[in-house]
């Protein structure tokens, strides 16, 4: 069926679980998707309002700075709807229009068109130390066209938030020059992953895992359309990293000590809109294709060994049965749609997660009620 013109999948359709329920430690494993964060907030709140709290927290892009606000204490649905309000001047019907005005001024709170910037490089003399193609393209098309408006303190506070946080907290980057991967982590997620001080470094060094720093926040939320080598980079992301979403959007296989994990999806694994039909759409579906192959390769070693376990082929007391449950958006969204966020897609999460956390909250009462017969 559909909705707003958006196609809607059947109920029969619904996800089902991979394994049967487990009452043990509980992951949140939330994946940023620029205007679609709306999605991780709304089930942040539906989880405040239902006092279920995780035993770990994994997140990426901007979910970071949400996840922070809501171990800091805050009220997300306000915040989220005067986003909301902010990014959708226009109504449902001229949705393009919202969408052409975040692309060309920016998003409030979070980045501005960087047309002054562009205007300088365009007048920037040219020399000969360049390729004149190359430097005609840096000034007419460069890579920055956004700029970042969070300051240094912004930063600062959403790394002090998450390193007081008793909640374990991990979230990726990517360092350009050697193309390493990292996981940040607060001290409570370096306890629960088992981390080592050997297996502990910074940024550009061979160690997996780094902490959590001003720095290391300010390179988790550079989009890739902030541009490099400039001042902003230099002061909000000196360590020259970029968000790590770009790959890896969800934080899944290090949350093997979890026996539920919930991931919130801003995109739903399935595709629900009809084949491709112009280029725009068809950038769409490669956008989706992405974030589900990343997302494919994150839960394929669970499902297997899943799988092995309920077949018995797998025996070993060191291996148990992970339940996966995708709270992902039940509907499709036309191209560029996910630059604004929108009301609509943070009551359908809400919604969503009440239901799959009442749920959880169902069987973890189930034990110790039949105890008290």
């Amino acid at each position: 069926m559909t909705k707003g013109g958006l196609e809607m999948p059947d109920a029969s359709e619904k996800d089902t679980a991979v394994t049967k329920p487990a009452n043990g430690k509980v992951g949140f494993a939330l994946g940023g998707l620029g205007g679609f964060n709306a999605y991780g907030v709304g089930f942040l709140q539906a989880a405040r309002q239902l006092q279920v709290m995780p035993d770990i927290i994994t997140c990426t892009s901007g979910m970071i700075a949400w996840a922070a606000r809501w171990l800091d204490g805050e009220d997300l649905e306000p915040l989220i709807l005067e986003k909301c309000e902010q990014d959708t001047k226009f109504p449902p019907s001229l949705g393009w229009l919202n969408m052409l005005s975040v692309a060309l001024l920016g998003s409030s709170g979070i980045a501005r068109a960087a047309l002054p910037e562009y205007l300088a490089r365009l007048l920037t003399p040219l020399t000969t130390r360049e390729e004149l193609s190359e430097q005609v393209l840096d000034r007419l098309l460069p890579a920055r066209v956004w700029a970042p408006v969070r300051r240094h303190e912004d930063l600062e506070h959403i790394a002090y938030v998450l390193n007081k946080s008793p909640v374990p907290v991990a979230f990726n980057t990517v360092h350009l020059k050697s193309g390493r991967p990292y996981l940040h982590i607060n001290p409570a997620a370096k306890k629960f992953l088992e981390v080592t001080d050997a297996e502990m470094g910074q940024a550009g060094g061979p160690q997996k895992y780094a902490p959590i720093s001003t720095e290391t926040v300010g390179g988790a939320l550079w989009l890739y359309f902030y541009g490099f080598d400039n001042a902003a980079q230099r002061r909000l992301n000196p360590l020259g990293l970029v968000d790590g979403a770009y790959n890896r959007q969800f934080i899944i296989s290090e949350l093997h000590d979890c026996d539920r994990i919930y991931t919130v999806r801003a995109t739903n694994t399935r595709w629900l809109d009809h084949p491709p039909r112009d280029y725009f759409e068809n950038e769409t579906f490669k956008e989706w294709l992405w974030l589900n192959s990343a997302y494919t390769t994150e839960v394929a070693g669970m499902e297997t060994i899943n799988q092995l376990i309920q077949k018995g082929a797998l025996q070993s007391p060191d291996y148990k049965t992970i339940e996966l449950i995708e709270v992902q958006i039940p509907l499709s969204y036309g191209p560029f749609q996910q630059l604004y966020e929108k009301k609509g897609v943070y009551e359908l999460a809400f919604n969503e997660a009440t239901s799959e956390l009442q749920e959880h909250k169902k069987q973890a009462a189930a034990p110790a009620l039949a105890g008290k017969r």
